[in-house]
C-alpha cells in the first residue's frame, strides 16, 4: 500500500460547480465520511490527517475540506450555517457512488453531520459525533472562551500566529501537543484563501440553524464524543446530545479537549471503528 500522505491520498469532485478537495484512502463496505471543524485554520487534513492510516486500514475513509477551507471552493451560505454545507456533502457521496456513509463530524463539522442526517438520512448509516456544534449548553457559558477567540480571530489587527497559538492552547488540554510546526501549519492555513477564505470562517456570523429542535428525528445510531476539559465546546452539549437523539451513546475522555480525534488518537480511532463494526453485525443479524 502506497504511503497515507496529504499528496498521495488527494482527491477533487465538482458538484453543482463547487470544486470540493477530499482526501481518500482504504477500500470495503464501510465508508466513513469525516468532517472537520470550523475554525480559522480548520482543514480536512489538519483535523483529521493523523487518523487516516489507521482507519483506512479498516474502511474507505473521506475526509473532505468543507467549502471555503483546505482548497475546496467556498460557497455562499443561504438560508444557514449547516444546511449548505449538508446539501453538497450528499450530492457528493451520489456522485462518487456511495449509497450510505457513517459521516463523522467535529465541531462545526458536527452539525453539518446532523443536518446530513435530517435533511439526507437516506445516505446517512451511523453518526459519529466529536466535540459537536447543534446542540444546547446546559451550564456552560455561551459563547464559550473557545468561541470568543474563533470569533475574534480576523478582528483587531488581523491573524498572527500569537492568536493561533492562544487558540490551540485553549482547544487542546495536553499543551505540549502545540508545537512551533502545529501553529505554523494552522496559521499559514489560516490566511492562504484572502477574504475568500475568511468569508468561509466561522467568524463570518452567518446564523445558525436551530438544529436542536430536530435532534429526536435523527434516526440512525450515533456515537458521541468529548473530552471533559473541553473548552470550546462544554460536555454538557454532549449530555444535551445524549438526551435527545433516540439511539445514542457517549463516551468521555477526561484530561481531553476539544480535538478528540488528535489528542487520543488511537483510543479515537478504536472506539470509532468499533462502534461502526459493531452496528454492522447489528444490521448483519436483523437483515
Amino acid at each position: 500500500m502506497s504511503a497515507i500522505t496529504p499528496e498521495s491520498t488527494s482527491r477533487t469532485v465538482t458538484v453543482d460547480g463547487v470544486a470540493l478537495r477530499y482526501h481518500e484512502a482504504g477500500t470495503g463496505p464501510d465508508v466513513l465520511l469525516c468532517i472537520h471543524g470550523g475554525a480559522p485554520g480548520a482543514s480536512g487534513w489538519g483535523n483529521f490527517g493523523s487518523n487516516l492510516a489507521e482507519l483506512s486500514e479498516h474502511a474507505r475513509v473521506l475526509v473532505v475540506d468543507l467549502p471555503g477551507y483546505g482548497q475546496s471552493d467556498a460557497i455562499e451560505l443561504k438560508g444557514g450555517k449547516y444546511g449548505p454545507y449538508a446539501d453538497l456533502f450528499a450530492a457528493m457521496l451520489a456522485q462518487l457512488g456511495i449509497e450510505r456513509a457513517t459521516v463523522v463530524g467535529l465541531a462545526t463539522g458536527g452539525a453539518v453531520a446532523i443536518a446530513m442526517a435530517l435533511r439526507h438520512p437516506a445516505c446517512v448509516e451511523r453518526l459519529a459525533l466529536v466535540s459537536s456544534a447543534g446542540g444546547v449548553p446546559l451550564f456552560s457559558a455561551s459563547p464559550s472562551e473557545g468561541q470568543k477567540a474563533i470569533r475574534s480571530y480576523y478582528g483587531g489587527e488581523g491573524p498572527s500566529r500569537e492568536k493561533m497559538r492562544a487558540y490551540l492552547e485553549l482547544m487542546m488540554f495536553d499543551k505540549t501537543l502545540v508545537t512551533d510546526e502545529l501553529v505554523e501549519e494552522r496559521y499559514a492555513e489560516s490566511v492562504a484563501g484572502g477574504e475568500e477564505r475568511r468569508a468561509g470562517a466561522e467568524s463570518a456570523g452567518v446564523p445558525a440553524e436551530p438544529l436542536w429542535k430536530d435532534l429526536g428525528s435523527i434516526g440512525v445510531p450515533t456515537l458521541i464524543v468529548w473530552g471533559t476539559e473541553n473548552r470550546v465546546q462544554g460536555f454538557d452539549n454532549a449530555l444535551f446530545l445524549l438526551k435527545q437523539i433516540p439511539d445514542a451513546q457517549l463516551h468521555l475522555f477526561k484530561k481531553t479537549g476539544l480535538w478528540v480525534p488528535y489528542e487520543r488518537g488511537s483510543q479515537f480511532n478504536r472506539l470509532l471503528l468499533g462502534f461502526v463494526a459493531d452496528h454492522a453485525a447489528d444490521a448483519k443479524d436483523i437483515a
